[in-house]
């Protein structure tokens, strides 16, 4: 039984007495004395417990901070030792001295850790001539860690302070290994700056003649030469800018002298720091006409800024030579630039001209074929005609393609989309592989999906020339049977997905060599170009082959659609374009070839317009004059005199004059409508004339 409950005990029996004999006895009231003796015994021992529980809830708090404390110590970086100065001993020593100092820490060791960091030569020199009157000693010292074997670096700071005449000492070690490599970096750095500094002014004094350096807050400068012999601005000097560059102006050409001193007056080099516009500014300027011929000297204006001062540096080199190349280069460079315009100018318009005068035959040859397709003639005949168009537009496509001054220049292969009839497309596709075949024993089985839709919106070019060339391989490698086209479609949205499975029963292709077509782009079978073609379309390319048994090529590619009408409603229409009636509208034409005239003025009967047929520029200019009251006018181009751009501009200065004009034009490259249109003509009709464009112009300006 311990002290704490034999004393409550005695208190408990003390307050029992005094209770007993104050209630059945009157022992008090005779005796004062004992009564009061009794009261002090259990005041002292009340207050005598209380004082133990004060003491034992003191020790719990000191203890609970204790172990805050150590949780706070546990994980930083700094040890925390309090010892006694007199004799040494150890107080207090935080738990986390094993990660830091690579020592356990436990009561038999705290003294050793002490002694192991005062004997280091460097602390025990810096305690021994410490007298005491700083507030503390700290150092920085090297450190063998036993536990990560490598050396770290310390700090150590010994504070001291006194208490009822005892003195203390709290000791600091902190790990600065981090701390110690800035510090060396640093100096390291310092001296890399300065060898670099020192190389930085060796560079500059052999690249630039001389500097010149303005301090803005005092307006002041310092003119000095890296060469002697250089001596632009007169000899060197110091004194107000300001001033000093008046003088330095007058060594400047004349006409170079505002362009200079807009860069370097003071206001302009204010004005940068100001806006914290301080980019590098190089400046090119000659000097005066009466000194050493016209140098010209290359400036660059360096801005410095920093808490302490604003100065400018501006460096200068001699860069004549650089300078006369360069003019010389650039008057050559110019010159050829003029020739290289005039030349592409020629070029242009002899390939314009060539272009218009292929097609002028060929717009008269198809114009022909349509008209006579539009009259009531024999199947034979039909058939002959039919291919006689369909040759015309094939080597139409060819020459677009050839004499194409961008496709020329650029060697480029772009889209060319538009719309187009599936029907039309696939039956050229199947008469010019019947042309193909020759005399080999092979048939030829188109199979179009009755339900796909009439009129695409694509590059029907570019389709026809694809599939071309997969049918014409199925011929080459085919000695007899058959070879069938299959065209279906899938509908997605207002698009249809295009799929043309050509299957033909030819040697085919072994296995090896057909991963060989695929992987590379080989043009020995023809594949190669179709691959090309298929990734301009953004279609898919697929073969399928048995070897003595046949060959499957399938490509596939999205097209938009026009016209949702199914193909097998117009399975037995011939007409290309829808026809309506303009009775008693007026058209003037007019066309120096008197075979042009008469293609267009066929074309345009089934309209059943009023036509006048006129052969030149000037005549159109005189007809308008006397009967200004045609619906519309359709001028060609390249005609002998008066062209048709100059036709119109004539036409646009009659009083009154609002009538439509349309250019019909061969000049059908790249880029030739939009200058068409730019110059005033109201639409443009390239030649050999489309029936469907032909009546989608009429429709537009004379129906409504």
């Amino acid at each position: 039984m311990n002290k704490k409950c034999i004393t409550l005990i005695t208190l408990i029996a003390l307050i029992l007495i005094y209770l007993y004999f104050s209630a059945y006895t009157n022992i008090f009231e005779n005796n004062t004395i004992i009564h009061n003796l009794i009261l002090v015994l259990i005041i002292i021992i009340g207050l005598y417990i209380l004082s133990i529980m004060k003491g034992k809830e003191k020790g719990k708090n000191i203890k609970s901070r204790d172990k805050l404390f150590n949780s706070l110590v546990e994980n930083s970086d700094t040890v925390y030792i309090l010892i006694n100065s007199k004799n040494k001993k150890v107080l207090y020593l935080s738990e986390n001295t094993e990660e830091i100092l690579g020592i356990k820490s436990n009561n038999k060791s705290k003294e050793d850790v002490v002694s192991k960091l005062f004997n280091v030569p460097i602390i025990k020199s810096e305690i021994n001539n410490w007298n005491k009157s700083g507030d503390y000693v700290s150092q920085m010292f090297a450190y063998d860690n036993p536990k990560y074997n490598h050396q770290m670096w310390l700090r150590i700071k010994i504070f001291t302070f006194k208490e009822k005449n005892e003195e203390y000492c709290v000791i600091q070690v902190t790990d600065a290994t981090k701390e110690h490599d800035r510090q060396h970096l640093l100096i390291s750095q310092a001296t890399d700056i300065k060898a670099r500094e020192s190389q930085l002014n060796q560079i500059t004094s052999s690249s630039y003649d001389m500097e010149l350096n303005v301090n803005i807050v005092s307006n002041t400068f310092d003119l000095k030469y890296f060469k002697s012999d250089n001596l632009y601005f007169g000899e060197e000097k110091r004194g107000t800018y300001t001033e000093g560059l008046k003088n330095i102006l007058n060594f400047i050409n004349e006409s170079d002298r505002e362009l200079v001193y807009s860069n370097f007056s003071i206001e302009n080099l204010k004005d940068h720091f100001s806006k914290y516009e301080l980019d590098p500014i190089i400046v090119r300027y000659r000097l005066g006409s009466e000194v050493k011929n016209n140098i010209w000297l290359e400036s660059t204006i360096f801005f410095l800024s920093s808490k302490q001062k604003s100065q400018v540096s501006i460096l200068t080199k001699n860069v004549t030579e650089n300078a006369e190349s360069i003019r010389e280069q650039n008057v050559m460079l110019q010159n050829a630039l003029n020739e290289l315009k005039i030349a592409d100018k020629s070029k242009t318009e002899l390939i314009s001209t060539i272009s218009h005068d292929i097609r002028t035959p060929l717009t008269n040859i198809m114009g022909l074929s349509e008209s006579v397709l539009n009259r009531d003639i024999s199947d034979n005949i039909r058939s002959d005609i039919e291919n006689i168009k369909g040759s015309s537009m094939e080597m139409l496509d060819i020459i677009d393609g050839l004499l194409n001054p961008t496709k020329i220049e650029k060697k480029i292969i772009k889209k060319e989309e538009k719309e187009y009839s599936i029907l039309k497309t696939f039956n050229k596709i199947e008469m010019n592989a019947k042309e193909y075949i020759g005399s080999k024993n092979i048939k030829i089985n188109l199979n179009l999906d009755s339900n796909l839709p009439v009129i695409l919106f694509g590059d029907y070019k570019r389709i026809t020339n694809a599939i071309n060339k997969i049918v014409n391989n199925s011929i080459k490698y085919t000695s007899e049977g058959e070879i069938n086209i299959n065209v279906r479609g899938e509908k997605q949205g207002n698009n249809v997905k295009l799929i043309v499975e050509v299957i033909d029963t030819g040697s085919g292709i072994d296995e090896e060599k057909l991963n060989t077509i695929m992987e590379s782009n080989d043009n020995s079978t023809g594949i190669g170009s179709v691959k090309n073609l298929m990734e301009l379309l953004d279609g898919t390319l697929e073969i399928e082959s048995k070897v003595d048994e046949y060959t499957k090529v399938t490509i596939s590619f999205i097209q938009k659609i026009v016209e949702d009408n199914k193909v097998r409603e117009m399975m037995n229409n011939n007409k290309v374009a829808e026809e309506f009636s303009l009775k008693g509208k007026r058209i003037l034409i007019a066309d120096d070839n008197k075979l042009n005239l008469k293609v267009t003025s066929r074309l345009l009967e089934p309209f059943e317009v009023d036509v006048t047929l006129l052969e030149s520029g000037q005549e159109c200019i005189e007809t308008i004059l006397e009967q200004n009251n045609f619906d519309l006018i359709m001028l060609d181009q390249m005609m002998p005199g008066m062209d048709g751009i100059t036709t119109l501009n004539k036409l646009k200065k009659i009083e009154n004059f609002d009538t439509p004009v349309i250019v019909l034009t061969a000049d059908a490259m790249d880029g030739q409508k939009e200058k068409y249109l730019s110059s005033g003509f109201s639409d443009y009709i390239s030649k050999p004339i489309d029936k469907k464009e032909l009546s989608r112009v009429l429709k537009k300006f004379l129906k409504n």
